[in-house]
């Protein structure tokens, strides 16, 4: 995604042939486009995804002549210019904005006063990409990112314990300790 300017237009938008197509680049709307993604990658869902409704018929009848490659290079382009350059990333990973959609939720209220849930179909991507990339190491999500950063050897048994959990929950591993106390758990019940 390009680094945003003061200048930028605030309003995204493609345009193909001499016409102008929004794109619907609200925060919960680009959530929805990578749900989407994971679930049903088609070119048909990203863009009826992405385009705003009135839009679509428009946008159909222009492109209804594209191959693969042409909706493949669209697509591609507005990913880069409008959400992000790379989606999967080669770093190493310390936040995911599913499994810690409550911990930005909190720090979001935390460091900004700004409630998520009211600036639904309001926030754009480009401004909740700013201000989360902001947030303070004081918030929930910065607390968890330090704790996640931090060498293991910096850390008390009991931190060290959460950071291994965390770790084990952004890379979808299974916590034996978790499932085994769960089973326990309904073990206990089941006797009585």
């Amino acid at each position: 995604m390009k680094q945003w300017t003061y200048t930028d237009d605030i309003h995204d938008y493609i345009e193909i042939d001499g016409l102008k197509f929004r794109l619907n680049t609200a925060y919960d709307n680009i959530f929805q486009l990578f749900n989407y993604l994971e679930k049903k990658p088609t070119y048909e869902t990203f863009f009826a995804t992405i385009l705003f409704k009135a839009d679509i018929p428009k946008f159909n009848e222009l492109t209804k002549g594209y191959t693969i490659a042409e909706y493949a290079a669209l697509a591609n382009y507005i990913m880069k210019e409008y959400i992000t350059d790379d989606i999967e990333g080669n770093q190493k990973k310390i936040t995911d904005i599913y499994k810690d959609s409550e911990l930005i939720f909190a720090s979001f209220y935390f460091d900004y006063g700004i409630s998520l849930i009211e600036k639904k179909g309001k926030m754009t991507w480009k401004e909740f990409t700013i201000l989360c990339g902001n947030l303070s190491d004081k918030t929930p999500l910065g607390k968890a990112i330090v704790l996640t950063l931090t060498p293991d050897k910096e850390l008390t048994p009991e931190a060290k314990r959460e950071k291994h959990k965390r770790l084990n929950m952004l890379n979808n591993k299974i916590d034996l300790d978790s499932q085994l106390d769960s089973l326990a758990s309904v073990l206990k019940a089941t006797k009585r």
